[in-house]
């Protein structure tokens, strides 16, 4: 009966620790992320972040040739001329939340296959080698 309780402790103590290294892959997928739009209208309301949108710009000043045009990420580049940026703090925190539940559960997923890996002796053999 002892164990079936720390298992969720343990895995929770696990999901805490992860949660660092969650926030920087929610930074990361921000990065990585792209707007298409299919007009000016829609440049006006550019939204990034990965799985939920938690940034959105207004990038009309961008003028380009033809449409539909894909437009990535873009930190404030100039003081004197900023990119109009507003931040959903509650969809960041969502997004780090879940990165965090994917990275523990991939953790979690990955343990019986590098321990019949450990036992087929395949692991030993290629850190020897």
């Amino acid at each position: 009966m002892r164990k079936i309780r720390s298992r969720p402790l343990r895995v929770l103590r696990v999901y805490l620790c992860v949660l660092p290294l969650a926030a920087m892959a929610t930074f990361y997928l921000l990065l990585a992320d792209s707007f298409t739009a299919s007009s000016v209208r829609d440049l006006a309301d550019a939204r990034f972040g990965l799985p939920l949108a938690w940034v959105q710009q207004d990038l009309s000043r961008y003028e380009p040739t033809s449409f539909p045009v894909t437009m990535s990420f873009h930190w404030q580049r100039a003081w004197y001329d900023p990119i109009a940026t507003n931040y959903d703090a509650v969809a960041g925190v969502a997004n780090v939340l879940l990165a965090g539940a994917a990275l523990t559960a991939c953790g979690y997923l990955a343990l019986p296959v590098v321990r019949a890996l450990k036992r087929t002796g395949a692991v030993s053999s290629s850190v020897e080698a």
